[in-house]
């Protein structure tokens, strides 16, 4: 029998492992949710929306108030750079993309840090949850562009083999979705109205 589990309205599910598979961390198993972007990996305006698929690492007690936090993330504006989201031990760990965390100068980064926090301040009733922002770069060779702070409770090459496993399987992050890439569809001609309100034939 299926899953049918319900964790979103706002979020697609794409998969979900209902329990662990597998050994790693404590209990660790993901699920994989896709919502729709006006904002770019860098929280730049689209001129056209994109989708954004990212994971959640659950552990062996999953919490799923967490889901509760990524919507109000994403009305927030603050969801389009995180590519893995976890929580453990009272941390909320929010995995962006390395290319979003070397955009801009240090404090822009803090600044966001900061919105993630306010969001984690009235998300979450009669708990109190730190936020830790780690990155994540799926470049050859750019493990040192990558730190998964807290997000799995195993040693680093074992977690970042995981996540880049997730990454490889589902290409995390925002992208054009494919049945819509092709031209740009024709401008609509825009109907002509007399000053007086007669249209014109």
């Amino acid at each position: 029998m299926s899953n049918t589990r319900t964790y979103s309205t706002l979020f697609c599910r794409l998969y979900d492992e209902s329990a662990p598979i597998g050994s790693i961390g404590r209990g660790c198993h993901y699920s994989v949710f896709r919502s729709v972007e006006w904002l770019d990996v860098t929280r730049s305006q689209l001129e056209l929306p994109e989708i954004h698929d990212f994971a959640v690492i659950w552990d062996e007690d999953p919490d799923t108030r967490v889901i509760n936090v990524i919507e109000r993330i994403y009305l927030a504006g603050l969801l389009s750079p995180i590519q893995f989201v976890g929580e453990r031990k009272g941390f909320f760990t929010a995995i962006v993309a390395a290319k979003f965390y070397f955009w801009d100068d240090e404090q822009s980064t803090e600044a966001y840090v900061r919105a993630l926090d306010d969001v984690l301040r009235t998300a979450v009733s009669g708990d109190v949850w730190t936020t830790e922002v780690g990155l994540f770069d799926r470049s050859p060779g750019s493990s040192h562009q990558t730190d998964l702070k807290g997000l799995i409770a195993a040693n680093e090459h074992r977690s970042l083999t995981y996540v880049r496993n997730i990454d490889s399987l589902w290409g995390l992050g925002t992208k054009p979705p494919v049945e819509f890439q092709g031209p740009s569809p024709p401008e609509l001609a825009r109907p002509y109205f007399h000053p007086l309100g007669v249209e014109k034939a």
